[in-house]
């Protein structure tokens, strides 16, 4: 369990379950197993009056993060001397 001042994370690939009663939507999100069985991880447990606005708010989240890649994508493809390896020391900055 997180303290005070962290957040969990859990590592999702798929929704394992969705379901509604006494007016909480319960969310089971999973993991693929190597056998190709799934695991549970975690369950999100959402009041149905705020179901919309959770889902609205990821959509407008998933579109700025959408739409942030494209143009970076374009930047890219306009100027692909702009691409680096970050891997890759450049000439005359490595320090020895």
């Amino acid at each position: 369990m997180a303290t005070n001042n962290e957040v969990d994370n859990y590592f999702i690939e798929q929704i394992e379950n969705v379901s509604f009663a006494n007016g909480v939507f319960r969310i089971t999100l999973g993991t693929q197993e190597e056998d190709q069985k799934t695991r549970a991880s975690v369950r999100l447990l959402i009041p149905a009056n705020q179901i919309s606005a959770i889902l609205q708010g990821m959509a407008s989240a998933a579109k700025d993060i959408d739409k942030k890649v494209q143009e970076k994508i374009g930047e890219l493809a306009a100027n692909p001397k702009a691409q680096k390896n970050p891997g890759t020391p450049i000439k005359g900055k490595a320090k020895k």
